[in-house]
């Protein structure tokens, strides 16, 4: 039973509660957004730049009898991020769960990154799980009842000599998601998921690489990941791990094995 809520007893996992997804219009996010609708949840669909594509998860939740609405905000500015948790909870309700996806990634070599490529990657990245954990947690602790999953990747937890610099910035993600665990403490679960090679049009690049192909080889699984996986990954945070906090859930097929 999930703290906070008893009248939920005996309902589907996530019924009753509202989820706020960061860059849902594709890819992983979108996945996200679908898997927490099919587990009940209504779903506040964030973006930046792509309105169509984030109507259209609305309407694939909606198609799942659930609620949704998209929400533009650049999660790197705080004004934006603090409208879009109060339109979050003007159009759903109270935000229950946060999935901390947006993400920026940019491969080039060390010794050609410019500040301006340095802060624009932290910014999204980190800046972005920072401002939102911060505009939606005090909410949470009220309430007595929170789920925050951030996302992070084994480049994070490998290094990563083609991207040194969004490397850093899920490292970064990982360490701070281990902070906010004992700072929301005890009602309040907050987590990583961290994937590995996953089929993405952000990860395309490094796919078609020399370097990605000769990582695909060792994965032990011998597959990319698929957005369902790491959809998957979340739900579960957010679904069944009660007794889950701080922790790195690596959905790599084995590529980081910690």
């Amino acid at each position: 039973m999930s703290a906070g809520r008893p009248e939920l007893q005996g309902r589907p996992e996530l019924q009753g509660r509202v989820a706020l997804v960061t860059g849902a219009s594709r890819g992983i996010g979108e996945a996200i957004a679908r898997a927490l609708a099919a587990a009940g949840a209504d779903v506040a669909v964030n973006y930046r730049d792509r309105e169509s594509a984030a109507a259209e998860v609305v309407g694939s939740v909606r198609a799942l009898g659930r609620r949704a609405v998209a929400i533009r905000a650049d999660v790197t500015d705080r004004e934006q991020v603090r409208a879009m948790v109060s339109d979050t909870a003007r159009a759903l309700g109270a935000i229950d769960i946060l999935v901390n996806n947006a993400g920026a990634l940019q491969q080039k070599p060390f010794l050609q990154i410019t500040d301006e490529d340095w802060d624009r990657i932290l910014s999204v990245n980190l800046k972005g799980v920072f401002l939102c954990a911060q505009e939606v947690l005090p909410g949470m602790l009220e309430r007595g009842y929170g789920r925050i999953v951030n996302m992070a990747s084994s480049g994070g937890q490998l290094g990563g000599p083609l991207a040194p610099h969004y490397a850093a910035s899920k490292a970064a993600v990982i360490s701070l998601t281990r902070s906010l665990a004992r700072i929301a403490a005890p009602a309040i679960t907050v987590n990583c998921v961290s994937p590995g090679l996953i089929d993405t049009e952000m990860a395309s690049a490094e796919l078609a690489s020399k370097a990605g192909a000769e990582k695909l080889k060792q994965i032990p699984l011998a597959r990319l990941g698929t957005i369902a996986d790491v959809a998957a990954g979340v739900s579960f945070l957010v679904t069944s791990a009660n007794y889950l906090t701080g922790h790195t859930l690596n959905v790599n097929g084995g590529l980081y094995l910690g």
